[in-house]
């Protein structure tokens, strides 16, 4: 191997070697968002449904959005429920494009905890879409656009 092989060969392996050690050390001690799951249940017709949501694997709470009255549990109505104390709240949004129809958030509030339902009369038969976050400070972790509603 010539000395300019060699050369290039030594800088190549400082410059990987240098590389590991950054991307062993660049995070700090931030801790990673978590990972956000959840299953699904819908009832009323497929107009209603609580998303169960889980982070990291772990139960972390639930958002339900209840189209119609039952019981004493009202129409149009949006509730979130923090039962993980784990840091991370809860929150659902009701939109439709570029209107919040409806927030309902743990954050800031001890686990656990449920908010009160979030009501105001809508068009019938109107469609939503509803998203689901942990929220933490400033930082969200959502599902977007998966689930539509109906008033």
């Amino acid at each position: 191997m010539t000395n300019w092989s060699k050369r290039i060969a030594t800088l190549m392996a400082a410059t990987a070697t240098m590389v590991g050690v950054s991307l062993g050390t660049g995070a700090g001690t931030a801790a990673a968002a978590p990972r956000l799951t959840y299953q699904s249940s819908w009832y009323q017709s497929g107009k209603s449904v609580v998303v169960y949501m889980y982070a990291d694997g772990k139960y972390a709470g639930y958002v339900n959005w209840n189209a119609d009255p039952v019981g004493y549990d009202p129409g149009d109505a949006l509730q979130a429920m923090d039962d993980g104390a784990d840091g991370w709240g809860i929150e659902g949004r009701v939109s439709s494009p570029g209107w919040l129809i409806r927030e309902a958030s743990t954050q800031g509030h001890p686990s656990p905890y449920t908010t009160q339902w979030q009501t105001g009369n809508l068009d019938e038969g109107s469609k939503y879409d509803l998203d689901v976050c942990l929220v933490k400070g400033s930082e969200r972790v959502c599902l977007y656009d998966y689930f539509r509603v109906t008033a």
